[in-house]
C-alpha cells in the first residue's frame, strides 16, 4: 500500500510538472515559474495532493543531481576562462550583498552577527538553475552578459561548496563533546580524502575501458552511480548528501568524457530540477504569506533593487560596460536554491533559528518568480536605463555580440575530418573535433586539435564544441542514422549554417539534403571525379576544361553519376557545350627549347596549328598580345588560346622544334600571331 502510494504521489508530481511546462512554455515564460506556482498549488499548505514526507524525497533528489551537475562545470579550465575581472566583481558582489543584509537584520530585527551572517550569505547567492535555463534557452550562454553571469555564478557555488565543508567543525554534535565532534570530523574529513584519492587513481582506468567498450547507456549508468554514490558516501560520514553528489562531479570534470556524462545526465537533471522547484514552491506555508503578504513582497522587492545595484556596480568595477553591468544585474538579482540548501544545513547544525529558514522560502521563492520573470526582459530594460542616464554608447551597442572564437566544427577523426583539420589548421582557421572513439581522440589531442568528447548526435554535445557560433558544421563519419540525426538538429538549431555531410551511402545524398544539409559528398563518386580528372589530364586536356566538367557532374548533384534520366541528358548536353568552346593551354620555354631567341613570327603557330599567343610571362610579367617582332626567352611562359585540336597540334609543333630542331618556315601572310 505504501508502494503504491508513493507511486501516486510520483505520478501527481511529474504530471504537474508536464502540465506547467507545457502552460508557460506556451506563455514563453520561464518554465521554473511554473513549477514553482504548481507546487504551492499542490502542496501541503493549499490543495495537499502530496504530503510532507514525500517533498523533502524528492528535494533531495533533485539536489542530489543538481549538484553533481555542477560538479563536473567546475572544472579548472571554467576558472581560466572566468579572468581575473570575474574574481573582483564576484568578491564585490558577495561582500558588499552580505554586509548590507547583516545591517539591515540587525538594525531592524534584531538578530545576532552569526545568524544575520548566514542570512546574508544566503542572499548573496544566485540561482544557477534560472539563469543558466534562461541563457540557454535564448542563446545567449556564449555573449558577454551570459560569459560574465556563468563566472559568476561559478565563483559563488564554490564560495558555498567551502562554507558548507566547514560547518561540521563549526557545529558541535549535542550528543558529544566539542573535542568528539571536531574528532568526528576530521575523521570525516579524512574517509573523504582518502576516497578522493583512491578515485583519481582508479577513475581514468575506468574510463577508459567506459570509453572503450561502453556505449551511451552505460556512461548514463555511471553518471547516476556517481551522483548517488557520492551522496550516499556523504550521508555515511555525516555529510549533507548533494555535497557529497557535488564531490562526485568534481571528480570527474578532468575526465575527457566529461561532456558526454553532462549530455547524458542532463535529461535526468531537468526532471529532477522540476521536481526540486515543485518541492521548493510546496514548502510555502499560504497562510504565512496571506497575513505577511506585505512585508514579504517589501523584502522581495527590496533585496531584488539592492541585489541589481550591487551587482551592476561590481561588474563595472570589473572592467564592463554600464548596460552589460545592468543587464547582467537583473539577472543575477534572485536568491539562489544554494541559498535555501545552505539554510537548511545551518538549521540541522544548530546555528539558525528553527523556524527561521521556513520564514525566509517565501522571500526565497518571490525573489525566483520575480527574478525569473523580469530575466527574458533585462536586454530591454537595461538599454532604457543607460540611454535614461545619459551614458549610452557605441561601444555598448554591441555588448550581446558573441566574443568567443568562430570555428569549425567537425564530427569525426577519421581519414576525412583528419585531413580536414590538417588543412584548416595550416591555414589558420581554427576547429574543434567531437569524436567518441578513444584512440581518434588521443590522435586528435597528439595532432593539437580541440576534442570534446561525446556523442555527436547529443544537442548538448555539439553546442559545447562551439555550434552556436561556428562558420561552418561539417559531419565526416560513416554512420547513417547519426548523421541524419545530427544534420536534421544542426539545422533546426541554426537555419543559415553552412553543413557538409560526407557520406559513403550513395542513396544517403538526397534525404541528407531534405534534411538540411548544404552539401553532401558521397565518396564513393568523388573517386569517379578524381579518376576522370585524371584520365583527361593524361590525355592533355585543359585544366580549365575539366574543372568545368567537374562543376557540371557536382551542380546537377552527380546526377550524370547516379544515372538520372534527365540530369545525364543535360550534363552531358554541357559536357559537349564546354568541349566546343575555346579553351587556353600554356608552354613552358626551356633551355633546350628551340624557340628559344626565336620570334613569334618565325614560330610562326597560327599557321601551322590556328592557336593564337595571347600572353608571355617573363619573370612573373605578362606581356599581353604580344606583337611578331617578340622575341622569346628561356624561362618564358607561352599562353595560348585556341580549340583542342588547335592547342593539341601547337603541342606538337613545339614538340617538334625541341625533338626534331625542325626549320620554321617564313610566315604567310600576317606575322600578327
Amino acid at each position: 500500500m505504501h508502494d503504491s502510494h508513493l507511486f501516486s504521489q510520483s505520478a501527481i508530481l511529474f504530471g504537474t510538472a508536464l502540465v506547467a511546462a507545457l502552460i508557460f512554455r506556451m506563455l514563453k515564460a520561464p518554465s521554473i515559474i511554473g513549477f514553482l506556482f504548481t507546487g504551492i498549488l499542490i502542496g501541503p499548505f493549499a490543495l495537499e495532493m502530496v504530503s510532507e514526507e514525500e517533498v523533502e524525497t524528492f528535494a533531495e533528489l533533485g539536489l542530489v543531481l543538481l549538484l553533481f551537475v555542477i560538479g563536473l562545470e567546475l572544472s579548472p579550465s571554467s576558472f581560466v576562462r572566468a579572468g581575473r575581472g570575474i574574481v573582483i566583481m564576484t568578491v564585490i558582489q558577495l561582500s558588499v550583498t552580505t554586509l548590507g543584509v547583516i545591517a539591515v537584520m540587525m538594525t531592524f530585527f534584531g538578530f545576532g552577527v552569526l545568524m544575520s551572517a548566514l542570512v546574508g550569505i544566503a542572499i548573496s547567492l544566485s540561482s544557477t538553475a534560472i539563469v543558466l535555463k534562461t541563457l540557454s534557452d535564448r542563446g545567449e550562454i556564449q555573449t558577454p552578459v551570459g560569459l560574465i553571469s556563468t563566472g559568476n555564478l561559478l565563483f559563488q557555488d564554490v564560495y558555498v561548496i567551502v562554507l558548507m565543508l566547514t560547518l561540521p567543525f563549526l557545529t558541535p554534535s549535542p550528543d558529544l563533546s566539542v573535542t568528539q565532534s571536531i574528532l568526528k570530523a576530521v575523521l570525516g574529513l579524512a574517509a573523504m580524502l582518502c576516497m578522493v584519492v583512491l578515485l583519481r587513481i582508479l577513475l581514468p582506468r575506468f574510463l577508459k575501458i567506459l570509453g572503450r567498450f561502453g556505449g551511451p547507456e552505460l556512461v548514463t549508468l555511471f553518471a547516476v552511480f556517481m551522483a548517488f554514490g557520492g551522496a550516499t558516501f556523504a550521508g555515511i560520514i555525516g555529510w549533507p548528501l548533494p555535497l557529497g553528489s557535488c564531490i562526485a562531479g568534481l571528480l570527474l570534470a578532468q575526465a575527457d568524457l566529461r561532456h558526454q556524462l553532462v549530455a547524458e545526465i542532463t535529461p535526468f537533471r531537468d526532471v529532477f530540477n522540476a521536481l526540486f522547484f515543485i518541492s521548493l514552491g510546496m514548502l510555502v506555508d499560504l497562510q504565512f504569506v496571506a497575513s505577511n503578504w506585505m512585508m514579504i513582497l517589501l523584502i522581495v522587492g527590496t533585496i531584488l533593487i539592492f541585489k541589481t545595484i550591487v551587482t551592476s556596480a561590481a561588474i563595472v568595477a570589473g572592467g564592463w560596460p554600464l548596460r552589460v553591468g545592468i543587464h547582467a544585474g537583473l539577472g543575477l538579482c534572485t536568491v539562489s536554491e544554494f541559498g535555501y540548501i545552505f539554510l537548511r544545513e545551518t538549521q540541522k547544525a544548530g546555528l539558525l533559528d528553527p523556524q527561521l529558514p521556513q520564514t525566509l522560502i517565501p522571500i526565497i521563492v518571490g525573489t525566483m518568480i520575480l527574478g525569473a520573470t523580469q530575466l527574458p526582459m533585462a536586454g530591454m530594460l537595461s538599454r532604457n536605463v543607460v540611454r535614461f542616464l545619459g551614458r549610452e554608447d557605441r561601444g555598448d551597442e554591441d555588448g550581446d555580440a558573441a566574443t568567443t572564437e568562430q570555428r569549425v566544427v567537425v564530427v569525426g577523426y577519421g581519414i576525412n575530418g583528419r585531413n580536414l583539420c590538417r588543412v584548416l589548421e595550416s591555414t589558420k582557421i581554427p576547429c574543434v573535433v567531437v569524436e567518441m572513439n578513444r584512440a581518434l581522440v588521443q590522435e586528435a589531442q597528439n595532432d593539437g586539435i580541440h576534442v570534446v568528447v561525446g556523442d555527436g548526435t547529443r544537442m548538448q554535445i555539439l553546442e559545447e564544441a562551439g555550434l552556436h557560433n561556428c562558420r561552418a558544421f561539417v559531419v565526416a563519419i560513416n554512420d547513417r542514422r547519426a548523421t541524419r540525426v545530427m544534420v536534421s538538429q544542426a539545422r533546426a538549431f541554426r537555419e543559415e549554417m553552412p553543413i557538409i555531410v560526407r557520406t559513403d551511402f550513395i542513396e544517403e545524398l538526397e534525404p541528407l539534403l531534405a534534411f538540411g544539409a548544404n552539401t553532401v559528398i558521397p565518396a564513393d563518386f568523388e573517386i569517379s571525379i578524381k579518376l576522370f580528372a585524371q584520365v583527361l589530364t593524361e590525355l592533355r586536356v585543359p585544366d580549365n576544361v575539366i574543372q568545368a566538367q567537374i562543376a557540371t557532374v557536382r551542380s546537377g548533384g552527380y546526377g550524370v553519376l547516379r544515372g538520372v534520366p534527365a540530369a545525364q541528358t543535360e550534363s552531358l548536353q554541357e559536357l559537349l557545350q564546354v568541349f566546343r568552346l575555346t579553351a587556353t593551354q600554356t608552354y613552358y620555354v626551356s633551355e633546350t627549347s628551340q624557340a628559344v631567341d626565336k620570334t613569334i613570327a618565325e614560330l610562326n603557330l597560327r599557321a601551322r596549328s590556328g592557336v593564337t599567343i595571347i600572353a608571355v610571362v617573363r619573370e612573373g610579367e605578362p606581356t599581353t598580345n604580344p606583337p611578331a617582332s617578340h622575341v622569346l626567352k628561356m624561362g618564358d611562359v607561352l599562353v595560348m588560346v585556341g580549340s583542342h585540336r588547335e592547342l593539341s597540334a601547337a603541342q606538337g609543333c613545339l614538340g617538334e622544334l625541341i625533338e626534331e630542331g625542325e626549320a620554321v618556315p617564313e610566315p604567310e601572310g600576317e606575322n600578327a600571331p
